[in-house]
């Protein structure tokens, strides 16, 4: 999803990796996290259970700082892929 305010001249985008359980998408998260430069990330968000399975969701925001005169962010989101958690998805999405 990508919201855009030409007013404030910024990008808002938002990532869900979603898939199946033990799939990497925690995995994936935290690479991007570790990859990302210091000055453009923020703090990688998880909820896990003991098992270190995503209980609710992991969260991690990133700022691209400005790209073709726009301020662009994201949002980076991972969900579980159980049916247990289908109104989890829902919420994040």
């Amino acid at each position: 999803m990508v919201q855009i305010n030409f007013a404030l001249k910024e990008v808002n985008c938002k990532i869900v990796f979603y898939g199946p359980g033990m799939s990497g998408k925690t995995t994936n998260l935290e690479i991007v996290h570790q990859k990302a430069p210091e000055e453009n990330k923020g703090e990688l968000t998880s909820i896990s259970t003991d098992g270190d399975r995503t209980l609710f969701f992991d969260f991690m925001p990133l700022d691209l700082g400005n790209v073709a005169g726009m301020r662009t962010k994201f949002q980076l989101y991972t969900v579980p892929g159980q049916v247990y958690y289908n109104s989890t998805r829902k919420l994040v999405l």
